[in-house]
C-alpha cells in the first residue's frame, strides 16, 4: 500500500467539511464502535464553553503533564497545521500518522454513508475519532477533550468524563445554539453527565441558573468558581497573569498563588476554573503543588494574546473571534500594556459576528487599522472595505487590503512608518492562524 499523503488526507477531510455541523451523535458512535471503542481506554477531561475554554483545556493538560501523566488534548480549530489539534504530551500527532489514520477511515465513512440510519460523517466528527484512536495507540491515561460547537450534539459528548468544566458563556453561534443566554447554556450543559461533577467559570444569572439545574438533574457535584472557588487577579503583564485561587472547599484545603503563563484579566477565571477541575480529580490523577505552580506557570496557548517581540515594536497575536472576546482582548490591552500606543490593528471578522460591536471595542484603542479578510473560514468574512469604513466613522485612519498576508505586511510597514509601540492582530483565528507566519517564524 502506497503511504497516503498529508495533502491528500486534508483534501478528503474538506471534502467532508461541505457538509458542515450535522445535529446527532450516531455518526459518531459508529465510527467509533467500529474501531473499537478506542475512547474508553482512557479517562478524559470535557470542556465547552463560548470563551475560554482552549485556554482552560491548555492548562489542565499542562498541569497533569507535569505531574508525569501521559497526557492528551485535542482541541479546535487549529491555527497554522491541522496536526495542532491533536497532541499527545505537548507533541503534535505526526503528519504522516494523521494521514494514515484518516485514510484507514475512509472505508468507515463510506460505510456510515451507505447506511440510512447513520449518515456520512462530517470533517469534525471523523477527527475526534482519529484523536481517540491516536490517543489509544500512545497510551495516554488522561485526554483533555475541548468541545468543537455547543455541547449536547458535538461529536465530542461520547466520552464519559471524570469531571467537566464550562467556561464563561456569551452569544455567540446563535443560528446553531439559541438566540439567548440560557438556551445557548443549555446547549453546553449537554455534556454534563450522571454522577460526573462539573465545574462553572463565573456566568450570567440565567446561564448559572440552567447549568445549576442541569447539575441538579445529573445528581452531579456543581463548583462555581467566585462562590464556591473565590479568586483574585493580582497582576498582569506581558509576562503573564498572578492569580490567588482560594481552594479551602475542595479537596486542597487551601489558598494557592499561582503565576499563569497566559495574559489577561479574563485568564484570572479561566485559571480559576482548570485549577477547580484538577483539584476535584485529584483522587485519581494526584496533583502535587510544584506540578500546579509549574504547569499553570508554562501553559502557553499560541494565538491567544500571544505577544511576539517584533522589533522595532511588540506584535499581538489574539484569535478573539466574537464580541465577548474582543472585550477581553481590549480589558488585556488596558491592563497588560496600556502605553504601547501608537498601535496598529490588522483586523478580520467572521460573516457571523457583530460588526459594531467589534468595531466599539477595538476603535479606541487603534491608532491606524489595516482590514482584510481571512480565506478560510467557518461561515465567511466580513468585506475587509466595510471594516475599514466602519473604523473611519468611529474617527481611526483604516485601509482595506483583502488578501491576508499582504495586509499582514502592510500593517508591518505601518507600523514603522507611523513609530508603533504596538501591532494588534485579532478578528478571528482564521485571520490570526493565516498570518502568523509573518510574524513568528517557528523551527
Amino acid at each position: 500500500m502506497t503511504e497516503p499523503s498529508y495533502e491528500q488526507a486534508m483534501t478528503y477531510l474538506a471534502s467532508l467539511a461541505r457538509f458542515g455541523v450535522k445535529p446527532g451523535l450516531e455518526r459518531t458512535d459508529a465510527l467509533l464502535e467500529w474501531l473499537g471503542h478506542p475512547e474508553r481506554r482512557m479517562a478524559h477531561i470535557h470542556i465547552a464553553g463560548t470563551n475560554g475554554k482552549g485556554s482552560t483545556a491548555t492548562m489542565i493538560e499542562r498541569v497533569l503533564r507535569e505531574a508525569g501523566f501521559v497526557t492528551g488534548l485535542y482541541t479546535s480549530p487549529h491555527l497554522q497545521r491541522y496536526t495542532e489539534r491533536i497532541t499527545v504530551c505537548g507533541r503534535e500527532i505526526p503528519a504522516p500518522r494523521l494521514a494514515s489514520l484518516v485514510e484507514s477511515m475512509e472505508p468507515l465513512v463510506a460505510r456510515a454513508a451507505a447506511d440510512p440510519t447513520i449518515g456520512e460523517p462530517t470533517e469534525f466528527e471523523v477527527a475526534t475519532a482519529a484523536a481517540f484512536q491516536y490517543f489509544a495507540e500512545q497510551g495516554v491515561q488522561i485526554a483533555v477533550v475541548e468541545v468543537g460547537l455547543g455541547g449536547r450534539y458535538d461529536a465530542t459528548n461520547l466520552v464519559h468524563p471524570i469531571a467537566c468544566a464550562i467556561t464563561h458563556i456569551a452569544l455567540d453561534h446563535m443560528d446553531r445554539l439559541g438566540h439567548t443566554l440560557a438556551e445557548i447554556a443549555a446547549d453546553k450543559s449537554g455534556i454534563i453527565k450522571s454522577g460526573v461533577p462539573v465545574v462553572s467559570s463565573p456566568q450570567a444569572p440565567e446561564a448559572a441558573e440552567v447549568i445549576r439545574r442541569a447539575a441538579d438533574a445529573a445528581g452531579s457535584q456543581l463548583v462555581q468558581v467566585g462562590s464556591d472557588v473565590p479568586f483574585e487577579l493580582i497582576s498582569i503583564g506581558d509576562w503573564g497573569t498572578d492569580v490567588t485561587v482560594d481552594l479551602a472547599r475542595l479537596p486542597r484545603g487551601k489558598a494557592v498563588n499561582l503565576r499563569c503563563g497566559l495574559i489577561g484579566p479574563h485568564q484570572a477565571a479561566n485559571c480559576a476554573t482548570a485549577v477547580a477541575t484538577l483539584d476535584l480529580v485529584s483522587t485519581k490523577f494526584p496533583i502535587p503543588d510544584r506540578a500546579l505552580q509549574s504547569g499553570i506557570a508554562a501553559a502557553r496557548n499560541p494565538g491567544r494574546f500571544e505577544v511576539v517581540r517584533t522589533e522595532p515594536y511588540i506584535t499581538v497575536l489574539d484569535g478573539a473571534h466574537n464580541p465577548d472576546g474582543v472585550r477581553a482582548l481590549a480589558a488585556t490591552l488596558d491592563t497588560a500594556m496600556p502605553a504601547a500606543r501608537p498601535r496598529v490593528m490588522l483586523l478580520g471578522f467572521s460573516a457571523d459576528k457583530n460588526l459594531n460591536e467589534m468595531v466599539e471595542a477595538l476603535a479606541p484603542r487603534a491608532d491606524y487599522v489595516v482590514a482584510t479578510a481571512a480565506q478560510h473560514t467557518r461561515s465567511g468574512a466580513h468585506k475587509p472595505d466595510d471594516i475599514a469604513a466602519a473604523m473611519q466613522a468611529a474617527g481611526v485612519p483604516a485601509e482595506a487590503v483583502p488578501d491576508a498576508v499582504a495586509a499582514a505586511s502592510r500593517a508591518r510597514a505601518i507600523a514603522v512608518h507611523i513609530g508603533a509601540s504596538s501591532l494588534v492582530v485579532t478578528g478571528s483565528l482564521y485571520l490570526v492562524g493565516e498570518s502568523r507566519g509573518e510574524f513568528v517564524k517557528e523551527g
